[in-house]
């Protein structure tokens, strides 16, 4: 079948925080079908593990647990987002319509930095000035409950994606503003980093739903609104649509 190519938005997508263990290191391997950013949904209503990718919104069903081994980790858990080669089941052909796949293999080729929104902003006690939010090849993107940030920062010292955090500010109609904090790092910072983090919103903590209530959506689509501090007291702001119902697992 022909191959698919990752939207283009994924185009590119760099994180200086990688895990290095999950990269494939074979002569090749697979000759893939999709290449996918993805979610890993465990319980899901199809029984086991499953993945929900970011570009088409497909849903990947293994045909054995096997099949997944290379997204688990030393705990015998699941790595929840990565980047993934998948070779559909023999069979199987990419339909207009069809929203649903069995595969046979997925490849690991990077796993993303993840984590959950911040619950305690005020607990927060840094805030130095990121160099930009997006850039030309990478946008903010929402989707499968992750709100997935690039962005350029400043930096004397190694950092860990536990130097940033997003957090909700509040709504104002249909939208959802988030702020992003780098809390480690120095105002006479020099070299420049970029990266990549997918925060997950904690629906099942009253704290966070308490103010997503209040936004309204229209006709199923919220705006998701990333300010951040900029350089030279500029305020850095980017904005994504979304489904509401597919941000919170329906």
């Amino acid at each position: 079948m022909k191959k698919m190519k990752l939207a283009a938005i994924f185009a590119g997508l760099v994180s200086v925080f990688t895990f290095s263990s999950c990269l494939n290191d074979g002569d090749g391997g697979p000759n893939y079908d999709l290449y996918e950013i993805v979610t890993v949904e465990e319980g899901s209503i199809f029984g086991g593990a499953v993945l929900k990718g970011d570009a088409w919104g497909y849903t990947y069903t293994p045909v054995s647990s096997s099949v997944l081994a290379g997204l688990k980790t030393s705990d015998g858990s699941y790595y929840k987002r990565a980047q993934v080669g998948i070779k559909l089941m023999e069979g199987e052909v990419i339909t207009e319509g069809k929203k649903s796949y069995k595969v046979s293999e997925v490849g690991v080729m990077t796993v993303l930095n993840y984590k959950d929104f911040n619950l305690q902003p005020d607990t927060l006690k840094n805030d130095y000035a990121l160099v930009s939010l997006e850039d030309a090849n990478n946008k903010i993107w929402a989707i499968n409950g992750y709100v997935n940030v690039p962005f350029t920062f400043k930096t004397k010292e190694q950092l860990s994606m536990n130097d940033f955090h997003l957090y909700a500010v509040g709504a104002k109609e249909d939208t959802l503003v988030t702020r992003l904090r780098q809390t480690k790092g120095s105002d006479d910072a020099y070299q420049t980093g970029s990266a990549l983090i997918s925060f997950h919103m904690p629906f099942n903590r009253g704290e966070f739903f308490e103010i997503l209530n209040n936004v309204q959506p229209k006709n199923d689509t919220i705006v998701v609104k990333v300010t951040a501090k900029g350089e030279n007291d500029k305020e850095l702001v980017s904005t994504v649509k979304c489904s509401f119902t597919n941000m919170q697992g329906y």
